[in-house]
């Protein structure tokens, strides 16, 4: 009897730089390949807050509708395999965050009403171009008669419209619209129950005292490694685009998808601050600078991408709602 030999068999490694190391044809896989372990390599990995960030920064703008399928496809490659998309899916169903519509066996997912506000109210801050200015007036909110059942998500929306708690119960922000705080009572239908003031900064304060102040409560220390932590992530991929690597359509779309998700991660949890109340050399600019001109390069390839080989029940995902093309200040619809 002839023995055949015992096929060998490689152990499937979880890093991405593995694929890309075998893919010489990608263009920019070298870059791409370190950003796709640091999401993969996180645990737990955060596939519902990504899939959050598809539907924020691509489905919102493409129709506002998704195939289950597609959504499976468009992130396996990341590391987020069926079974934890759908977990993911129907979590985020029953948070209320998506709905579903179903035709024969296939299911349709998109942003709820009340989802796409909260994605609404997040997209102000995650596509801003910046440079706000600011005549030292700040926003204070004192909740007096809160729902207990309401606490924790209107906490949450505050968080999002930059305000931090100053003192127990005591809520502010520098300057600010009042637009965004209707809505937000609003939506909360709190038409009593919370006190909004106004105030303005005194020369009894120095600056020094200031600047202590907004580093403690809006914890900038922290947040400044994390921003450095993303520059130092993103900017070989921007290195390599100005060097004019070209993408394929795939690779602009993860690279503008995990761009997304980890700028946003950290943003979210910052407040816009004026210039006057920051440090010197302050890394969120810089970041901010760095995500805004990585979305440009990476805009036109990955829509080829998302209007090629994702679907909703109509067929191939439509082109770019007109918002789409003033985020970050403005994209070029000729790119």
């Amino acid at each position: 009897m002839i023995r055949r030999p015992t096929r060998s068999t490689r152990k499937e490694s979880s890093a991405a730089s593995d694929v890309y190391k075998r893919q010489d044809t990608l263009s920019i896989g070298k870059p791409l390949a370190p950003i796709i372990d640091a999401f993969r390599g996180r645990q737990p990995m955060r596939a519902k807050s990504l899939i959050i960030t598809l539907f924020g920064d691509v489905i919102s703008q493409h129709g506002g509708e998704i195939w289950l399928g597609s959504i499976a496809k468009s992130v396996e490659a990341l590391g987020v395999n069926d079974r934890l998309v759908r977990t993911s899916i129907f979590r985020l169903a029953k948070e209320g965050w998506l709905e579903v519509e179903r035709e024969g066996r296939k299911s349709f997912y998109g942003f709820t009403r009340s989802g796409s506000k909260e994605y609404q109210r997040a997209a102000q801050r995650i596509y801003s171009a910046g440079g706000d200015s600011w005549h030292g007036t700040w926003q204070l909110l004192v909740p007096t008669n809160l729902p207990e059942h309401m606490r924790d998500n209107f906490k949450r929306s505050l968080n999002w419209l930059g305000f931090r708690a100053i003192s127990n119960g005591t809520f502010a922000r520098p300057g600010g619209d009042e637009d965004s705080i209707r809505d937000l009572l609003d939506e909360f239908d709190l038409n009593s129950g919370v006190v909004v003031m106004e105030a303005k900064t005194s020369s009894l304060t120095t600056p020094k005292e200031w600047r202590e102040l907004v580093s403690e409560h809006w914890q900038l220390r922290n947040l400044e490694d994390e921003y450095r932590q993303i520059i130092n992530l993103f900017s070989p991929l921007k290195k390599a685009l100005d060097k004019g690597k070209v993408p394929t359509p795939l690779e602009a779309f993860q690279a503008r998808l995990l761009l997304i998700h980890e700028y946003r991660r950290i943003l979210l949890r910052d407040t816009p601050l004026p210039t006057d109340l920051l440090p010197n050399r302050w890394q969120g600019t810089v970041a901010r600078q760095l995500a805004q001109a990585l979305y440009r390069d990476l805009a036109k390839p990955s829509t080829s991408y998302i209007q090629t080989e994702l679907v909703n029940r109509q067929g191939q995902l439509p082109e770019s709602e007109y918002y789409f093309y003033q985020r970050f200040g403005g994209i070029s619809k000729s790119l």
